[in-house]
């Protein structure tokens, strides 16, 4: 049973039920009496294109090369701040709340059950009101793009729905529908706590409708829409905003963006309710049923399901509680990503806060590369598109350093903000995350060996290169090597002081290293000359073990400043990447993860869930197994959402990247069958996995040995 059920409503938002369609996306609470759906639409987001023309002078870097190259870290760590250009990314806001009322003489509610059904992508709330039988449907249509809500009853009943919109607005009725039109902040800054609307500047616009289809009558009045005397109503949501491309000002001029959530409405005017669920269920199912897995074991699905997770939280085996885990992440990647959106941010599509933590924005040091891990295994891949259109973005804008190719920075956002973060060095001084998201234009043609794809993207990975070839020097080890380098987040100790800046740190090498290989296999399926990229292979600095047998995170052996942090970026290389997988790397990633946890690492939803891929990666299943029990102790919210905390949705497509590792392992070569199953996992299948070799790969496993199954 593919669902997730509650017996009470919803009390608080990490309680509600998460819809959407990639572009629409709503928190569904299902009160009986008092309902209400948190909604977002993927394009609203705070600013407007800024084209900010300033250049890092090659001068600054140079000079913080002299001090590192030097050892005064400390200094270089200053003169790298000095060097920042105190900006920031923009911020993904809400839309706001619609409210859906029931009134009733007593208002006694009985009966009560909510639950997402994953089968068939609805969510659905059943109880008695004053012993009249209610049923509520919710869903965003991937057909037909509109947010839809179905109230039938077994007598008549008084509804009424209206909107709290947090962005500035008006509201109007009009032909018995709800019209709210508005604009986004022009700037938000958690730095400041400040949400700004300044008049002489452009920011996104939206138009929304609310209209609703029942046997009762209905009437509009300002902000409501009333419907009386009603056994069958069903609320359709429509919204479309003015965002005109990442480079483009936003279209708010005429009536083009408004016409958008009408026409919508117009194209479903003919249907019927059971016509819209019926094309909603058949577009999801097309998706969802592509991958089923089982594990077999004791089964709790009478239990509602944040009893489940705590049970499991104590350590109680719920093989069936696992499955819906991963069985969720597939959910939400349907729900929030697709052709033609924008990536999955922070929090996918789903956030409720003006000033959302760390701006629910792009942060590419680990947490948007997670968002799209399982992809490719699940059979996903049209739902990997956004990371190529943004790669695409970021290629066309280049760097901010007067170099050849492109970089993109820690943070970005709807705009393609491309510099540095403004909190700092260690968070912010680190311009590798575009070439990590690169990766992914390799990993896409393995599973799909889709070789005009890589042709698309071949010259993204080449303008990268190219930037690098100039922003790599040579260090006094006559090696190729980055600096300014950090590791992301994270700080050493040097003469007793704290220091982010280094020399080729071991995430920036394994990167540069994974980049160009990628690019020179590549480039041998093209039939182009990878030459070049062979010879600044041969010249990279090399990731090194310490005399402890760890990896070095800056590249050399220095105290560092938090022995458990939550990062474990010199592990990059080891995965997600492939290039660091011999015995010798082997052990000193298992040393270096013992040494991290030992002192409190893996204390974040999306840092667990690393934890866990890391170990299903070395084939350890117990530890993975271990790491998915401290998800549900630690990470995971009543409503299956990952906890930061607050609320990522990186931790939950981790977490189910660790279960597919453990049951399958392929680097493009070789297939390897439940590597990292543990013991607990004694019997069960899979169906629809896709492997590095672009194959579909059924099996099933029985007391630690796997078979096949065509």
């Amino acid at each position: 049973m593919k669902k997730l059920w509650y017996d009470n409503e919803a009390k608080c938002w990490n309680e509600a039920i998460p819809i959407g369609n990639g572009r629409i996306g709503a928190m569904v609470y299902s009160g009986g009496i008092h309902d209400e759906l948190q909604i977002n639409e993927e394009t609203l987001w705070s600013g407007y294109p800024k084209n900010n023309t300033k250049k890092h002078s090659m001068d600054e870097v140079e000079k913080i090369r002299r001090l590192v190259n030097e050892k005064r870290y400390s200094e270089a760590t200053e003169e790298a701040s000095g060097s920042m250009l105190n900006i920031h990314s923009q911020s993904y806001v809400p839309y706001g709340k619609l409210f859906i009322d029931i009134y009733n003489e007593k208002g006694e509610i009985s009966d009560y059950v909510r639950e997402l059904n994953m089968n068939r992508g609805i969510v659905q709330c059943k109880y008695r009101l004053d012993g009249i039988s209610v049923t509520k449907e919710y869903f965003v249509s991937l057909k037909d793009d509109i947010l839809v809500v179905n109230i039938k009853s077994s007598e008549p009943i008084y509804i009424t729905t209206y909107h709290a919109v947090m962005l500035e607005n008006s509201i109007i009725s009009e032909n018995e529908c709800i019209v709210v039109k508005g604009r986004c902040p022009t700037d938000v800054s958690m730095y400041t706590n400040s949400v700004e609307y300044e008049k002489n500047k452009e920011s996104i616009h939206f138009s929304s409708v609310t209209l609703a289809d029942t046997n009762g009558i209905k009437y509009a009045a300002g902000n409501s829409l009333t419907i009386k005397d009603a056994t069958d109503t069903t609320i359709l949501f429509s919204i479309a905003t003015s965002f005109n491309g990442y480079n483009n000002m936003p279209k708010s001029n005429g009536r083009e963006y408004e016409n958008k959530s009408i026409e919508k409405l117009k194209c479903v005017n003919s249907l019927t309710y059971d016509d819209l669920k019926e094309r909603h269920i058949k577009e999801y199912q097309k998706y969802f049923n592509r991958v089923e897995l089982e594990i077999e074991g004791e089964n709790f699905d009478d239990i509602p399901t944040n009893i489940r997770i705590k049970k499991a939280a104590l350590g109680i085996v719920d093989n069936g509680l696992i499955t819906l885990l991963f069985d969720f992440s597939r959910y939400l990647l349907i729900s929030a990503s697709g052709k033609g959106t924008q990536p999955m941010n922070l929090q996918g599509i789903w956030c409720d806060k003006m000033i959302a933590p760390w701006h629910s924005n792009y942060t590419m040091n680990i947490n948007t590369e997670m968002n799209y891990w399982t992809v490719e295994t699940c059979s996903l891949p049209e739902f990997h598109m956004p990371i190529f259109v943004m790669l695409k973005e970021f290629y066309e804008k280049g760097n901010n350093f007067g170099l050849r190719g492109w970089s993109a920075w820690h943070n970005s956002d709807i705009w393609r903000f491309n510099y540095e973060a403004t909190n700092g060095v260690l968070w912010g001084y680190w311009q590798m995350g575009g070439f990590w998201l690169s990766r992914h234009i390799w990993e896409h043609y393995l599973h799909t060996r889709d070789v005009s794809f890589l042709r698309e993207y071949y010259s993204v990975l080449t303008s990268a290169c190219d930037f690098l070839e100039d922003w790599m020097y040579i260090n006094p080890k006559d090696e190729l090597s980055t600096c300014p380098s950090t590791s992301p987040e994270n700080q050493f100790v040097f003469n007793g002081k704290l220091c982010a800046v280094c020399e080729g740190s071991a995430m920036d090498m394994s990167i540069i290293r994974d980049l160009f290989d990628k690019t020179i296999k590549s480039a041998k399926i093209l039939g182009e000359d990878y030459s070049r990229y062979l010879q600044i292979l041969s010249k990279l600095k090399p990731i090194s073990i310490g005399d402890d047998g760890r990896i070095l995170e800056w590249g050399e052996k220095f105290e560092e400043s938090e022995p458990g942090h939550r990062h474990i970026s010199h592990l990059y290389g080891f995965y997600p990447s492939d290039i660091l997988n011999d015995k010798k790397y082997r052990e000193a990633v298992k040393k270096t993860l013992e040494v991290r946890l030992e002192n409190g690492g893996g204390h974040t939803g999306w840092s667990n869930a690393w934890i866990a891929a890391v170990y299903a990666r070395l084939g350890e299943g117990e530890n993975v197994l271990r790491h998915i029990i401290n998800m549900f102790n630690k990470s995971i919210y009543p409503n299956m959402f990952d906890a930061h905390p607050p609320f990522q949705i990186d931790g939950n497509f981790g977490i189910a990247a660790a279960i597919c590792e453990a049951l399958m392992q392929s680097d493009g070569n070789s297939l390897k069958l439940i590597p990292a199953i543990p013991k607990e996992w004694r019997k069960g299948y899979v169906k629809g996995f896709v492997s590095g070799t672009g194959e579909i790969v059924n099996f099933k496993w029985e007391n630690g040995k796997a078979v096949r199954i065509y």
